[in-house]
Parts: structure tokens; sequence; C-alpha cells
């Protein structure tokens, strides 16, 4: 224990949960050892933030990807376990600071579990949210957890700084990490050529998100749409960007229902993105990321019935589509739940491929909500804001 002691004062421990936080975690680690290499990283999270340099005590990605209150509770067991662990590790090594990357039942807390920001702030640890949960549209209450255990929000969407503001928690804009991460190296061509795609067909992603309970719900629908979609324009061909976190053979086992072909691919996953003609996208920040490509797109998504009432009953906004709620416009179509058939996903899909006009204007609405979010750069600035709270803890210490 006298080695953690030494080392407490530059270390940070950092708690993600999913591939997205993993991911932001990843790119932020890189930036935090850039600027002092001598920093300790440590947290939870998944293979990239173990990559970029941390000591992970639990893989959250892959043990730990929840999806709605009904999975959280049954997986209480396992995320209680993981919980007392990392709360053990923050009394034993006492980091400087602890920063939070969405996850926001583990990380705040529910009536599960105190959570992680709770249990560092006891401890006289500096809190810093990042990428804070979404409580300007639902669970509002969380806010309280916010102001009264968080040091510092910074927050990634550009509306988020006032709302947290008027409601008492130091916040501020930052941006987005994704313009940090979606590094586009080919064309469209380039893309094409490489993958074996005909460059003579539009192109339509099929993208049904990141946990494989998502994949199973959603991806038998985008199935029957594209061939819905097909049937109608039979110069389209499919893509499907498979994310990491789903193993190649749920994927395949679920292609063997089309009756189209589909594509799988497994790199330059932002590339391929950017040279889609549209596509078809489970509700999260893949949304984001797709808008931020300027791929026009239709959102959809599927949940437990019971987590889809509890939700339904807390929303507070008229959106759930993270692209429309930055662009407080409906940009991209949602189909939610009951909506969400194979017909109708295939008629929105064709109301955008069969009008170009709708497809320009649809661009360029992507590309003004693109403006808003601050340019590349947020990593970095996370990255500085986090050591200078290291930095004031030594010199309190």
């Amino acid at each position: 224990m006298a080695e953690a002691s030494a080392q407490n004062g530059r270390e940070i421990f950092i708690s993600a949960g999913e591939l997205s936080g993993d991911l932001i975690a990843s790119l932020l680690i890189e930036q935090l050892l850039k600027l002092d290499p001598t920093l300790k990283i440590s947290g939870l999270g998944g293979e990239r933030m173990e990559a970029a340099g941390a000591t992970i005590l639990h893989n959250m990605v892959k043990e730990l990807a929840i999806i709605g209150f009904a999975e959280a509770v049954t997986k209480y067991p396992k995320v209680k376990r993981v919980f007392d662990e990392a709360v053990k590790y923050l009394r034993e090594h006492r980091p400087a600071v602890v920063v939070l990357i969405d996850y926001p039942g583990f990380n705040l807390g529910t009536f599960l579990i105190s959570g992680m920001a709770k249990e560092a702030h006891d401890l006289g640890i500096k809190v810093v949210y990042y990428v804070c949960p979404q409580v300007w549209a639902w669970h509002q209450g969380r806010i309280k957890r916010i102001r009264k255990y968080v040091d510092k929000a910074l927050v990634i969407l550009p509306f988020e700084e006032g709302f947290m503001k008027r409601h008492g928690v130091d916040a501020e804009f930052v941006g987005t990490p994704w313009l940090d991460l979606m590094t586009i190296t080919m064309n469209r061509e380039q893309v094409f050529e490489h993958f074996g795609l005909d460059p003579n067909k539009r192109l339509v992603g099929l993208l049904p998100g990141s946990r494989r309970r998502e994949v199973e719900s959603l991806l038998p629908t985008m199935l029957e749409a594209a061939e819905k979609i097909y049937a109608k324009c039979p110069d389209v061909q499919f893509v499907i960007p498979r994310a990491t976190t789903v193993r190649r053979e749920i994927v395949e086992h679920l292609l063997t229902l089309a009756q189209v072909p589909v594509k799988v691919v497994e790199s330059y996953r932002y590339n391929v993105r950017a040279a889609m003609d549209m596509a078809i996208v489970a509700s999260g920040t893949a949304t984001l990321e797709t808008g931020l490509l300027g791929t026009p797109m239709i959102i959809v998504y599927k949940v437990a019935y019971l987590s889809w009432l509890i939700g339904k009953s807390l929303v507070k906004i008229p959106y759930i589509g993270l692209i429309n709620i930055v662009a407080g416009d409906m940009i991209a179509p949602e189909l939610i739940q009951e909506q969400c058939t194979p017909q109708n996903v295939a008629d929105s899909a064709l109301a955008i491929l069969t009008d170009p006009r709708e497809v320009e204007r649809v661009k360029y609405q992507l590309a003004m909500v693109k403006e808003k979010m601050g340019g590349r750069g947020a990593s970095e600035r996370v990255a500085r804001h986090v050591i200078d709270l290291v930095n004031a803890a030594e010199v309190d210490g």
C-alpha cells in the first residue's frame, strides 16, 4: 500500500461503462499522458482505455454494458460487486481526481447503488463529470446529485452549459470528443474500392447498435426494411459497420434471415459512414456521429416494454435522437417502439432516397449542427482541466 500512497497524488481514476465511454476515455487518456507522462491512470472501462495507458479494474464494456431499467435490475449482483471493488480501490489509493464519463446509473447512482460521484466526493476526491447524464431530457432529479457531488461538469453539447449553470452546477462546454475521433482518411471512391462495393449503386448503412440486445432487437427489423427498400430501389446496396462489442457470429446469424446481400465491415467505420448515402441508425451516440459526418439518417429504437414505460414517463423533450436534440428540429425521422416496423422504416428511407432535394436540405441542416459543436480539441481541453485539478490537489495536500 505504501507504493500506492506514493503515487496517488498524480493518479486519475476514470469510470466509463460502455463502448462510447471507452472511446472517449481513451482519447482523454492519450491527451493526459501527452501533457504529463508522470500521471498514473486507473479505472473502469474497456480495451481502448487499457490500450491508451490505463490500468483497468474491470472491462465494463464486455461485462456491464446495460440497456434499460429491466436489464439493470437483472444484472444488479454483478453491478454491486464491481461497484464495491471500485469504491475499495478509491479508499485505498486516494487518486487526486475521479473522472466520470456518462454511464449515469453507475456513476451518479440509483436506488440500487450510491454512485461513484458520491463515494469519491465523500472521500474528499475531486470529481469531474465529462459527458454528463442527459438530465435536460429526463430524470431531472439527478441534477441535485450532480450539484452536490460533482466539482466540475465538462459538457459536450452546446446548450448543456446554460442548463447546468441555471441549476447551480459549475459547468463548461468543451466541445464534442467525436470530432477528435472521427478522422476521415478515404474519399467515397476509395471506400467503395477498398470494401468491394459497387460504385454504380448507392450505399445504405444499417447501424443496429453496440450492444447485443440492441442488435438482436433492431437488426431483424432493419433487414426486413432493407428488402422493401431494395424492391423499390434496386440501385442500392447495404453495409453494416459492426461494433467491436458485438460478436461477428451474432450479426452473421441474423444475416441468414436477410433476402438481400449485406456487407459487414470491421475497419475504417467512420470512412464507411461518411460514404453512405443514408443510414438507419439505433438511437444513441451513433446518431450524433452519423450526423456530424453529414449522412442523412432514420433513427430507430426498441427496448423492453417496462423500460419503455418508465422512460416514456420521464422524458421531458420531444425528440430522442441526439442529432435532433442538438438541432432543435426533426432532421432525422424517429421510429420508436411500435412505430419501428419494417414497413415504416422502409417508407421513411425511401422518402429520402427518392428525393434529392430532401437529401440536400438534410445535409445543410447537419452542417449547421456541426458548426455548433465547438470544433476539434475537446479531449485536450478536458485533459487540461483535469490536470489543473490534479496540480491543485497536490498543492493542497
